[in-house]
């Protein structure tokens, strides 16, 4: 019992922090492809997080997407991609910082090859280097 109600309270927090992301186009994504066969989506929250200084994680991994779903993806992260303050590509990687949202940085991650879509959505009080750092350098 003490697990089940532990559970609970955990995926209220994961679900709390994942609206933070409602604003942006590319919740359309995690909304519309994260139930697909292919698709892996992985949420963390601040208890996981803590030590990357960061807040919430959201990824959508598509093994095999469709073209319709490659496009619709692309168009929700450009979208999104204009109001971006940094633009980076790391080895095809596309990677944009947010502006701050509730004193928080938020980054969004993108990549598409030809076998696997990768979508992230990041959102915390780690600096653009940091992520990088964390994040890319295991990447390339």
């Amino acid at each position: 019992m003490k697990r089940i109600l532990f559970l609970i309270l955990i995926l209220v927090g994961v679900c709390n922090d994942v609206h933070a992301q409602k604003e942006l186009a590319i919740q359309a994504a995690f909304d519309e492809y994260a139930i697909g066969k292919n698709a892996t989506e992985v949420v963390m929250g601040p208890g996981r997080l803590k030590k990357y200084n960061l807040s919430l994680f959201h990824s959508l991994e598509i093994k095999m997407p469709s073209a319709a779903a490659l496009q619709r993806i692309e168009a929700l992260v450009q979208s999104d991609a204009a109001q971006a303050i940094v633009h980076k590509e790391h080895g095809g990687h596309k990677l944009y910082e947010l502006p701050k949202r509730k004193g928080m940085h938020c980054y969004i991650f993108f990549r598409q090859t030809n076998q696997t879509l990768i979508l992230i959505y990041i959102e915390g009080k780690a600096s653009l280097k940091q992520i990088e750092l964390h994040f890319l350098r295991k990447q390339n």
